[in-house]
C-alpha cells in the first residue's frame, strides 16, 4: 500500500516535525510494511501543482497534517485530489482533531478523521483499514450512512523519533523544531496544550542525541515546542548545561536554541546557568498573556506577576540571549484601559520583542466551547480571531490593530529604539499612547521605511524639541540599516558634513556613516559592516566635534 504523508508550511524556511512524527509512528508501530513517502509545500504554493504531484505517486492513502495556518488550502488540495483520484484522504492535527464530526458532515472528499498522537493512531488505522476500524483509537469515519467515533487512548511512552534520514534530507538549512515533552501543566482556557494529554517527558538520553544531530544539520535555529519547558527545572537545567558544554564542539557555534517558558516560575539555578550561556545559542518566549490578575484568573492562568516581573528582567540583564514577551488582546475582562496597562507594564521591561497578538478561538479550548463564561464574538474563517468581546468593542479591536502594526514597525523591527527612548523618557509620552496614535495615523498603509520615517517625525515634532527628534530619528536609521534612503526632513545642508564625515572615512573607517548631532555639538558614528546586536542594530558611537575639527 502506498502512503503519503502531506503537511503545508506556512513559510518554506519552516521545517515541520508532525510529518515525520507520523513516519516514525509507522514504521515504528505498523505490522505491516508500506511504502510511505513525506511530501511538504508551503500554503503560499501552487495547490494545483502540488495536488497533481501527489496524484502522480498513485497513493492509496494521503494524510494530511492540520493547522489553523493550513486548514483552508489543505482542504483545496483534498477536494482536487478527490475530483481527479481514488484514494483515502485522511485528516489529523489540532485543527480537526476537536471537531471531527463535523469535518466528515461538511467535507465529502474526507473519509477518516484521527484524533490523539498520530504515532501510534495513524498505524494502527493503516493496519486496519480494510478490515475492522472499530479498534482503532480516535478514528471518526463513516458506516452505514452513520458517523461513528471511536475515543482516544491515552499514550505514557515516548514517541519514537521523527529524525530520520530523509528528514535530515529534506531539512536543507532550515528552522527545525525538536520535542521534549508532551502536554502542559496549565489548562489555559484560550489554549489546547494542556488539554492534549497530561504532561510527560521524551527519554532524556534520545534527546540530547537530537540536539547533537539536529545541531549539525546545517540549521541555525533549533525550536523547542515544549509548552513549558521549564515546568521540571531539573530536567531544564541538565538541558541547557548539556547544550552550554557541548556549544563550539558538538554542537557548532552560531547555532540558536528557542525555547518557551514561564517566567514567573524560573528557578535560582536555571537563571544561574542562563546568565552563563553563550552568547546568541539561546532566545526565549515568555507568554504573559496580561497583567491583569482578575483576567488571568478568569482565564485559568495561573502567574506570579511580581515574580515574572523580576524573572524577565533579570533575563534582559544578562545580554546574552534575545528574550521575546507577549501579550494577548481581546481576553476575558480586559478592556481597553486594562490592556493599555498590561501594555506599558510589559513595554517598561525593554524585553527583544513585545508582541502583541489577538486573542484566537481555537476549536476545542475552553474559550470557544463555553460560550457563556467567555462571550466574544470572533472570525468563522481560521485563525478564528476576535472581533469584539464585553469588554472590547470591534472599533477597539480595529484601533488596536493599527497600534500592533506600529509596535512591530517601530520597536519590534529595532529601527527606532533611540527615538523611543526620548519620546517615552525624556518627552513623557506613555508607550501605549505613542504606538497607539501613530499607528492609527497611518492605519496599517505600508510604505518605504524612509516615508515611514518622515511620518514618524511629521507626527510627533510638535510634541518635543524637533531637533532632538530629527537626531534620534537619523540616529535610529544609521543603526538599522546600510540602504536607507534618508527623508530630505530630516537633513540639513551644511559643508561641515562633508568635512567630517571625509575625516571619519580617512582616519576610522571607509564603511563608517555619520551623522552630526548640532543639539549637543557632536557626531554620530556607525560602522555598518560591524555585527549588529540583539536588537539587529549596529552600535553608534559618539564623538565630540570641537576635538575633530581641530584635527581637519
Amino acid at each position: 500500500m502506498k502512503v503519503i504523508i502531506v503537511c503545508l508550511n506556512s513559510k518554506y524556511v519552516h521545517a515541520s516535525l508532525s510529518p515525520w512524527c507520523l513516519l516514525a509512528g509507522v514504521r515504528e508501530f505498523s505490522e505491516n510494511t508500506y511504502d510511505t513517502l513525506v511530501m511538504e509545500s508551503t500554503i503560499n504554493g501552487d495547490i494545483r501543482d502540488f495536488s497533481e504531484k501527489i496524484i502522480n505517486e498513485k497513493p492509496d492513502v494521503v494524510a494530511f497534517s492540520c493547522y489553523i495556518w493550513n486548514i483552508k488550502k489543505t482542504l483545496e488540495i483534498c477536494s482536487l485530489i478527490k475530483s481527479s483520484y481514488d484514494c483515502k484522504i485522511v485528516l489529523g492535527g489540532p485543527e480537526v482533531a476537536y471537531r471531527p464530526k463535523d469535518m466528515l458532515e461538511k467535507y465529502e472528499f474526507t473519509d477518516f478523521v484521527l484524533s490523539g498522537e498520530g504515532e501510534w493512531t495513524f498505524p494502527d488505522f493503516l493496519d486496519n483499514i480494510n478490515g475492522d476500524l472499530s479498534s482503532v483509537s480516535g478514528l471518526t469515519y463513516r458506516k452505514d450512512g452513520d458517523i461513528v467515533t471511536i475515543p482516544e487512548k491515552e499514550y505514557t511512552e515516548s514517541p519514537p523519533s521523527p529524525f530520520s534520514e530523509e528528514f535530515f534530507e529534506n531539512l536543507k538549512g532550515r528552522i527545525t523544531y525538536i520535542e521534549t515533552a508532551r502536554g502542559c501543566p496549565y489548562r489555559c482556557a484560550f489554549c489546547l496544550s494542556g488539554r492534549c494529554s497530561p504532561l510527560r517527558f521524551f527519554d532524556i538520553s534520545r534527546v540530547k542525541d537530537d540536539i547533537i544531530r539536529l545541531s549539525q544539520s546545517g540549521t541555525q535555529t533549533v525550536k523547542f515546542v515544549d509548552r513549558t519547558f521549564n515546568a521540571n527545572a531539573q530536567r531544564a537545567n541538565e538541558i541547557l548545561l548539556f547544550i552550554k558544554e557541548n556549544y563550539g564542539k558538538s554542537i557548532p557555534e552560531g547555532v540558536c536554541f528557542h525555547f518557551e517558558i514561564a517566567g514567573d516560575i524560573l528557578k535560582d539555578s536555571t537563571l544561574e546557568i542562563l546568565s552563563s550561556m553563550p552568547q546568541g545559542a539561546v532566545q526565549l518566549e515568555i507568554g504573559m498573556q496580561s497583567f491583569n490578575e482578575e483576567t488571568l484568573r478568569m482565564i485559568n492562568r495561573r502567574t506570579d506577576t511580581k515574580m515574572l516581573i523580576d524573572n524577565i528582567k533579570k533575563l534582559i540583564s544578562f545580554e546574552n540571549m534575545h528574550i521575546h514577551i507577549d501579550l494577548i488582546a481581546g481576553l476575558t475582562g480586559e478592556n481597553l484601559e486594562s490592556f493599555r496597562e498590561s501594555f506599558n507594564t510589559g513595554y517598561s521591561l525593554k524585553a527583544h520583542m513585545l508582541q502583541m497578538g489577538f486573542l484566537k478561538l481555537l476549536h476545542g479550548a475552553d474559550m470557544r466551547e463555553n460560550k457563556e463564561k467567555y462571550p466574544c464574538t470572533f472570525n468563522d474563517e481560521p485563525p478564528y480571531e476576535v472581533i469584539s468581546t464585553p469588554w472590547l468593542s470591534a472599533d477597539e479591536i480595529k484601533m488596536l490593530k493599527n497600534c500592533e502594526d506600529a509596535l512591530d514597525r517601530l520597536y519590534n523591527s529595532g529601527r527606532f529604539l533611540l527615538t523611543l527612548e526620548y519620546l517615552t523618557e525624556k518627552v513623557g509620552i506613555l508607550p501605549f499612547d505613542i504606538f497607539n496614535s501613530f499607528g492609527n495615523s497611518v492605519d496599517g498603509n505600508q510604505m518605504r521605511l524612509s516615508d515611514y520615517s518622515e511620518k514618524l517625525y511629521t507626527f510627533f515634532c510638535d510634541k518635543c524639541d524637533k531637533e532632538i527628534l530629527r537626531e534620534k530619528i537619523l540616529c535610529d536609521l544609521l543603526c538599522c540599516s546600510a540602504s536607507v534612503q534618508i527623508p530630505d526632513v530630516l537633513k540639513i545642508r551644511d559643508p561641515l558634513y562633508k568635512k567630517v564625515k571625509k575625516h571619519f572615512i580617512e582616519k576610522v573607517d571607509k564603511n563608517i556613516k555619520i551623522a552630526i548631532l548640532y543639539s549637543k555639538n557632536q557626531v554620530f558614528a556607525v560602522n555598518q559592516t560591524d555585527k549588529k546586536d540583539l536588537h539587529n542594530r549596529y552600535e553608534g558611537r559618539i564623538y565630540d566635534i570641537s576635538g575633530i575639527e581641530d584635527t581637519m
